[in-house]
């Protein structure tokens, strides 16, 4: 733990020294910060340029993880950025000020805060996820909502994914799903897939009886630390039954999973758990756990997850009378 205080502290200060005047463009970047920290993203005897360069790649992965408010104090405080420009600090904090619609005095606290949680994560060694995955590498998904709709004349269910990129450049991205067999049902699996927004549909394709691939053609080239956020529709045929559960299996890094399950209110379920991380051997089972959930006056139910695993069950499951 005192390790982990250390580079927290270490990374706080120096964080603090290169805000001051005109941030990452301050001509003597190398007097600025310690010998330890120049360590961290491996400048250590380089000359001030090369060292601005490295050090904005290794704050940018950092900056990257941030909440989108926090992102925009985080690199006002250090002036990074493609609009980045010769401007001193007390500028910057205003320009924040404005685009947050704040008070300076409430702009630098964000820039405090952004400060702290970059400190946090560069002691953990949180930097950015993989990108690879199934269905190609150069991105992975910063959060992943689901609506489930089971009040509607066939099961919808709405997803929208935020992705970062890890390539260096992003055109197109591939997603799946499964849809499970009802227990007792023989016939063909279909699913209708529909892109809701933020790009093209390029492809579909039926890996297996059970499995869909959806191919997206983005809505513009991306570029490395970008995010997108885009949407899908899968609504299963009319007639064709569906499984008593939404399971996401992640085969890529996944940040933050969320899905809300609303049933008909004529066809509630008699119990409903979550599952958080179990292999799909327990899901299969389809026995209850211990993590049961509870439905509110809207017939709904919601499980969030954070950090998942590949390989392993996030979701709901439920069990009719």
């Amino acid at each position: 733990m005192q390790v982990v205080d250390d580079m927290a502290a270490l990374v706080a200060a120096n964080l603090l020294r290169l805000r001051k005047n005109l941030g990452m463009r301050n001509r003597d970047l190398d007097q600025r910060i310690d010998p330890e920290f120049c360590e961290l993203f491996g400048a250590s005897g380089d000359d001030v340029d090369a060292m601005r360069q490295k050090l904005t790649a290794y704050l940018e992965e950092l900056v990257t993880r941030l909440p989108a408010e926090l992102q925009i104090a985080a690199r006002h405080g250090l002036n990074i950025g493609s609009d980045a420009a010769d401007v001193n600090l007390t500028d910057r904090i205003d320009d924040l000020a404005e685009s947050l619609v704040c008070d300076a005095r409430t702009a630098r606290r964000r820039i405090d805060k952004a400060f702290g949680t970059l400190a946090e994560h560069a002691a953990s060694g949180s930097t950015l996820l993989s990108g690879a995955g199934h269905g190609g590498s150069g991105w992975y998904i910063d959060s992943f909502d689901v609506v489930l709709r089971l009040d509607q004349e066939t099961p919808v269910a709405y997803e929208r994914r935020r992705i970062l990129v890890t390539a260096q450049t992003l055109d197109e991205i591939a997603t799946s799903i499964d849809v499970p067999r009802h227990p007792g049902q023989d016939e063909r699996i279909e699913l209708h897939t529909d892109i809701w927004f933020g790009g093209l549909l390029a492809g579909r394709l039926q890996e297996s009886t059970t499995n869909f691939q959806t191919t997206v053609r983005l809505p513009k080239r991306l570029r490395k630390h970008e995010r997108h956020t885009l949407g899908l529709i899968h609504r299963i045929p009319p007639g064709q039954r569906m499984a008593p559960r939404y399971v996401y299996v992640p085969y890529r890094s996944c940040r933050h999973f969320r899905v809300v399950v609303r049933f008909a209110p004529d066809l509630r379920p008699i119990r409903v758990w979550r599952h958080d991380g179990v292999p799909h051997s327990v899901v299969a089972d389809g026995v209850p756990s211990s993590h049961l959930l509870a439905l509110d006056l809207a017939n709904e139910t919601c499980a969030e997850f954070v950090d998942l695993v590949g390989g392993l069950s996030y979701g709901v499951q439920w069990e009719f009378s």
